[in-house]
């Protein structure tokens, strides 16, 4: 019987060399890993040690944005942004010298911003060819610059030229169809040129963005005016004078359609407010003496036809009233007087001669009247 005691007493050995082998790998593999990891991290190290300034130096000089280009341009949107504030407070002279100095210090050629505020500097000043170059190099650059378009066409406005300035106005409203101020302008321009239908529509797209748009129900009310609707031009106006875009004219339509309505008071309320706004106003002078006459007023009509007649007088029919309404106070001396003025004017005038003659009567009738009591009791 063969006995295998001897092999197992010469494994023993062979297995813990074996195992001594492997903690001796396993302590040389961990050494070798910290190693590793030391060297690995020591870049890292040393980026987070890097100099920030000299980091952006070498960004620059790779072609990065920190560089001389992007301040430029960023002192740039400074200096624009200072020209649209200017504007915004309405301040032309200052915008006009920033537009010069950024002209100076950089290139315009491709800026539409530059010359969309050259040109309302150009067109404040009344320089309207240079001021529709400014607004068309702006279009050139941008086609689908709105508020460019809108200028322009205001400006074409100004000068009477409608086919251009509608053309511009429609470019526009493809661009921003919401915009109150574009349906506004085209609305306006509508009016002007008696197409009361499509101005009113623009007119009310205006008020409709634009709720508090006091101009628009101004412009309404004056076209609800044109075509007898006295109630509805009253409301517009009244929206008008809320919204503070009244003016002379909004009291004088307001006063007219009251008058239109039957409403003295209220109409002479009004055209006298259009009056003291405009104290040159002849039409509402005329007018409040018109109403005063037609009640039987002649004081009141007196007192505006002669306002109207300072103000206007080469109107002789103003003159004619002033002298019916001296001949109704019986204030025949004052009323010969101003024929006789006339008649020294117009001396073969057949209706002057009547109006004298009518006047030497009347007043020797009432030279000869007695005042004395008809009735006895």
């Amino acid at each position: 019987m063969t006995s295998d005691l001897p092999t197992n007493r010469t494994a023993l050995p062979v297995g813990r060399a074996l195992i001594a082998v492997v903690i001796l790998l396993a302590a040389s593999g961990a050494a070798l890993a910290r190693k590793t990891h030391t060297v690995k991290q020591a870049p890292s190290a040393a980026v987070e040690r890097k100099d920030p300034a000299e980091a952006a130096e070498k960004d620059a000089s790779h072609g990065g944005r920190p560089d001389g280009e992007l301040m430029l341009e960023f002192q740039r949107d400074i200096d624009m942004a200072r020209v649209r504030r200017a504007h915004l407070l309405g301040r032309t002279a200052e915008m006009d010298r920033l537009l010069r100095d950024i002209a100076g210090k950089y290139r315009t050629d491709g800026d539409r911003e530059y010359h969309y505020y050259m040109g309302l500097v150009l067109n404040e000043a009344g320089e309207y060819r240079r001021a529709v170059e400014s607004f068309l190099k702006a279009i050139e650059i941008a086609p689908d610059y709105a508020r460019a378009r809108n200028s322009l066409g205001a400006l074409y406005c100004r000068l009477n030229k409608y086919h251009f300035a509608l053309a511009h106005f429609r470019k526009a409203l493809e661009v921003n169809p919401y915009n109150p101020f574009l349906q506004y302008n085209i609305g306006s321009l509508y009016f002007e040129i008696g197409d009361t239908a499509n101005a009113r529509v623009h007119l009310e797209n205006a008020i409709k963005y634009k709720a508090n748009f006091g101009r628009a129900y101004h412009r309404l009310g004056v076209l609800a005016y044109q075509t007898q609707q006295y109630e509805r031009a009253i409301e517009y106006m009244a929206k008008a004078v809320e919204f503070r875009a009244e003016s002379h004219t909004t009291h004088y339509y307001t006063g007219m359609s009251y008058f239109n309505l039957e409403n003295g008071s209220m109409a002479l309320a009004s055209l006298k407010k259009a009056l003291k706004i405009k104290p040159d106003f002849f039409e509402a002078a005329l007018d409040l003496a018109r109403i005063h006459h037609s009640y039987g007023e002649f004081e009141g009509a007196l007192e505006f036809y002669r306002k109207a007649d300072a103000l206007n007088p080469d109107y002789p029919e103003i003159k004619l009233s002033i002298v019916e309404c001296l001949r109704e106070l019986k204030r025949y001396r004052e009323g010969l007087a101003l024929v006789r003025q006339m008649l020294e004017r117009d001396p073969e005038n057949e209706r002057l001669r009547r109006l004298l003659k009518n006047l030497q009567d009347q007043r020797l009738i009432e030279n000869l009247a007695e005042p004395f009591d008809y009735f006895t009791y």
